[in-house]
């Protein structure tokens, strides 16, 4: 897998440092023949051209001989943009997890004002349609802090939505909400985008996939292994379908079953879809209060 292409963005990869410099030689020689030119530059900001030392732990770059294009020294950063998604050294991606997380509160933040008139659930259409596509998740380890913040997100917007207390426990979300989970959603995808791989025409990306699905050691495993763990299945009965059937953000004890139809009743009184005589607001918001955190 010494290449990969998209377009004009090219990655070249290399277990070696000299196995790298004679990939870029090869290269140069390219771009001579037929009067090309890359971007290079001492200047780390002013080079399209960069290299990246992927490992899980720290290395000095100083000490790595610099990898030559054009008699001049390619500079080493700990990341890159590629196809909108930040690639780090450490191969975590919580930087693009995080980045992609700050857009997307933001659109939720412009959504709510453009369209504080709409009602919950036409808002919540609007989330999934211009807030939720989470380009390049699938890169993601679905399960680590920084993801499990952005769910967090995803649980807050629904509260803002139906104004609900911040302290609302977490199995109000998905029954208030009527929409699958901000997680159920990446995970659906996830699935979805392995079986893509499992069947793609290329013998490669079949050959890591099939390699990969049953390691924990890399994302691909591990995610797949803890999706069929929340959705109580083998890893091979996983499906877009069931995940979406099965994955539950957080499980309604039966003890508290019945505060969900309530809880439901009550916001309909309060956006006057239904009405209820004897109810003041200021008591029907301590009950709705009482229900969602107590």
């Amino acid at each position: 897998m010494g290449i990969w292409v998209y377009a004009d963005d090219i990655i070249l990869l290399a277990p070696s440092r000299s196995g790298l410099q004679q990939m870029t030689t090869i290269c140069e020689r390219f771009a001579d023949m037929y009067d090309l030119k890359f971007s290079t530059n001492v200047d780390v900001v002013k080079s399209k051209t960069k290299c990246v030392i992927f490992s899980k732990t720290v290395i000095d770059v100083n000490s790595v001989r610099p990898i030559m294009l054009d008699n001049l020294p390619l500079p080493f950063v700990n990341e890159i943009k590629h196809l909108g998604n930040v690639l780090q050294s450490d191969n975590s991606m919580t930087k693009d997890c995080s980045i992609k997380r700050a857009c997307f509160i933001s659109k939720i933040h412009s959504l709510n004002q453009e369209f504080y008139f709409s009602d919950p659930k036409t808002l919540l259409k609007l989330y999934n349609i211009y807030t939720c596509s989470f380009h390049g998740s699938h890169l993601w380890d679905l399960y680590c802090n920084n993801v499990v913040r952005l769910y967090s997100s995803w649980n807050m917007a629904v509260k803002v939505v139906f104004n609900l207390p911040r302290a609302t426990h977490r199995y109000f979300i998905e029954p208030i909400s009527e929409k699958h989970h901000l997680k159920t959603m990446l995970c659906s995808r996830f699935v979805s985008f392995f079986h893509s791989l499992k069947k793609s025409n290329k013998i490669a990306i079949r050959l890591l996939s099939n390699a990969f699905q049953n390691n924990l050691m890399t994302t691909l495993g591990k995610n797949i292994y803890n999706i069929a763990q929340d959705c109580n299945c083998y890893p091979s009965d996983l499906t877009k379908l069931y995940v979406k059937s099965n994955l539950t953000f957080a499980e309604v004890s039966d003890e508290n079953f019945w505060k969900i139809p309530f809880l439901k009743e009550l916001l309909s009184v309060r956006s006057n879809e239904i009405e209820i005589p004897g109810f003041e607001r200021d008591e029907l918001s301590q009950i709705i209060n009482y229900l969602c955190c107590d």
